[in-house]
């Protein structure tokens, strides 16, 4: 479960940093999970690969970085329907 902890606080974290004037605060929280989410991923890429990538995308996208974003948001469809999670991609 911490794993999936994890990946909601970095998507909720991310969104709020966009939305908010703490949004320094914000992203280092959204970060540390992303971090914490990749070494998920390391272990388990099955898993974890198209989440972590989604964060990838949310960070890359709250610093306006659209090119990037895009490109991890592509790379986590991909990866989740590599691994069969239908309702991820």
């Amino acid at each position: 479960w911490q794993s999936f902890q994890a990946f909601y606080i970095g998507l909720i974290s991310f969104w709020v940093a966009r939305n908010s004037r703490d949004g320094e605060q914000w992203q280092e929280r959204g970060n540390k999970s992303k971090l914490a989410l990749r070494k998920w991923a390391e272990t388990s890429q099955w898993t974890f690969e198209n989440k972590w990538y989604l964060l990838e995308a949310e960070e890359a996208f709250s610093n306006s970085n659209f090119d990037d974003a895009k490109m991890y948001y592509e790379k986590a469809v991909s990866s989740a329907k590599a691994h069969k999670f239908v309702h991820e991609e």
